[in-house]
């Protein structure tokens, strides 16, 4: 049989060779030969004599040389002990991705398998911890199997539920466990560890999902329902379903594929490898950003999350920005389904990827030179935008095994499909509501002079929030009312700037850097469009 590892992580203090203690006592561990590595020392012992345990071999090793704990010095603890189990207490202050991947080594595989990896946390100080040393804690918590509360009777009800919420936005799937101290009946004091209710990550995505799929459901019913009611608010209704469902369907899946491509960037690409596919030139890295949509079929909706992880990533905010508007539109997907629309008009096409470059290009540059260098973009709530995972951090070991990075990308992917899909579900209602109410029927409305109507168009064009796939279709209905030039506006504004866009921007970015950017969108792309001579 293969040797069982226990890893069991923590801070000074925290409580780790008491619990240590508490599993040595076990039951289930009588007649094995145990080792114990202690690679950091409080003021707690651990006892290798138990008097119910006189079958079990305990051997304490203390790790005071501070030499490094490796695949050598676990090969020659195995070789002279030749253990059944190995407790390794690890210094809190230490990656624990190294003690880890360890085990993943193939000579260790074959003769070692990781039992649990266990977090232990001293609930009141947690939060210091956090604040000060946010990569390792979050690296510790998220590798974790099973997750020891301590010193919970002495926390507040709400300070504790806002903890555990903190953890659980770390590693959702971990067993969490609150230590607790029982008197017996021969009134000897002992240490227990119980586990705290909690909810499954399929149970809380159902809590999403259930209502949505109600929802979805009854709107798709009463869309097809061919019930003779003349009422004009129930037709408005309808059309509102319509609009909502259309876009929601539309929208999506590319969401999902976005939240995907920002999960393997982060769980993957170090900073320096991603570094390296951007130019060091300012100006070269906006090209590269603005032809990468071209390699990822993304609708405006899905470049969000992918922006998110490369801002993480410290990537120039020029080619973040290039990226997140010119992705949509040269999108192979948008360029086949300009051509279906406008057969016959290939200028407009050209006109439509040429211009959308220029300008994501020329935002990108401008934001870059309005940003000052050390300026947090990103915004800094926690719930929306601080991503734990342990992959987010300067100092995180890419050489994980291939079943962790999976499982990485899935839960970081889920992260962000949720938080970023809230803000799109919203903007989708508002967009939809604009346009089940607006009407174009009213000629008067319609302004004549080329200015007005570029404005016009770009100002419909964020109301109506139609997916860069999809909107060629729609635009080339406007030919009729509209020239060529004021189209384009529908055309190249529409996937950058949009109401579900700017909700979902707003949602991931700070208001001043989103009013700065709609501004500068608006500006150089009416002074592009408006001096484009397409007949």
């Amino acid at each position: 049989m293969k040797i069982k590892i226990e890893i069991v992580m923590g801070f000074l203090g925290s409580g780790k060779t008491n619990f240590i203690n508490s599993m040595l006592q076990q039951e289930e561990l009588q007649n094995e030969s145990i080792v114990v590595i202690q690679d950091e020392f409080g003021k707690c012992e651990i006892e290798s004599d138990f008097n119910n345990h006189k079958s079990s071999k305990i051997i304490v090793i203390k790790n005071d040389e501070g030499k490094e704990i490796d695949v050598d010095y676990v090969k020659k603890i195995i070789s002279e002990y030749n253990p059944n189990r190995i407790f390794i207490e690890v210094n809190g202050m230490k990656n624990s991705n190294n003690i880890i991947n360890i085990f993943n080594e193939k000579s260790i595989t074959k003769i070692c398998r990781i039992d649990d990896i266990i977090s232990i946390i001293n609930i009141r100080k947690f939060p210091m911890y956090f604040r000060n040393m946010k990569s390792i804690v979050g690296t510790h918590i998220f590798n974790s199997e099973t997750i020891i509360l301590n010193n919970i009777s002495k926390l507040e009800k709400n300070d504790f539920l806002d903890t555990l919420k903190e953890i659980k936005n770390i590693n959702e799937t971990a067993n969490i466990l609150k230590h607790v101290s029982i008197i017996n009946e021969n009134q000897e004091k002992e240490e227990d560890y119980l586990e705290i209710e909690k909810h499954s990550f399929v149970f809380n995505t159902l809590v999403y999902l259930i209502p949505l799929i109600f929802i979805l459901t009854y709107f798709i019913i009463i869309t097809t329902l061919n019930i003779d009611i003349s009422s004009e608010y129930l037709d408005k209704f309808r059309k509102f379903n319509t609009m909502f469902i259309s876009i929601l369907i539309q929208g999506l899946p590319f969401i999902l594929i976005g939240s995907f491509v920002s999960a393997i960037i982060q769980s993957c690409i170090s900073r320096d490898k991603l570094m390296k596919l951007f130019p060091k030139n300012i100006f070269l890295s906006c090209i590269v950003a603005a032809l990468a949509g071209i390699l990822f079929p993304i609708c405006d909706c899905g470049t969000i999350p992918v922006v998110r992880g490369l801002m993480k990533k410290k990537v120039p905010i020029a080619a973040g920005v290039t990226f997140m508007l010119a992705s949509p539109i040269v999108n192979p997907i948008a360029i086949i389904s300009t051509i279906y629309a406008f057969q016959g008009m290939k200028s407009v096409v050209i006109y439509r990827v040429f211009t959308g470059i220029i300008i994501s290009i020329s935002v990108g540059l401008i934001m870059q030179f309005f940003t000052k260098k050390d300026e947090e973009i990103l915004k800094s709530s926690e719930d929306i935008i601080e991503c734990n995972c342990g992959f987010c951090n300067e100092g995180y070991d890419y050489n994980k095994s291939k079943l962790e990075k999976v499982k990485s990308i899935f839960i970081h992917a889920a992260d962000e499909f949720f938080n970023v899909g809230k803000f799109m579900i919203i903007g989708i209602f508002l967009s939809s509501i604009f346009q089940s109410i607006l009407s174009l029927n009213n000629s008067s409305y319609i302004p004549n002079d080329n200015r007005s109507s570029l404005l016009f168009m770009i100002g419909l064009a964020f109301l109506l929030s139609v997916c860069s796939t999809s909107d060629a279709f729609i635009a080339k209905g406007f030919l009729k009312q509209f020239s060529i030039n004021s189209v384009m506006g529908f055309l190249v504004v529409g996937p950058m700037l949009d109401v579900k866009n700017t909700i979902m921007l707003l949602g991931s970015f700070n208001k001043k850097f989103v009013l700065k950017l709609i501004f500068v969108i608006i500006i150089v792309s009416f002074g592009v469009l408006i001096n484009c001579n397409l007949a």
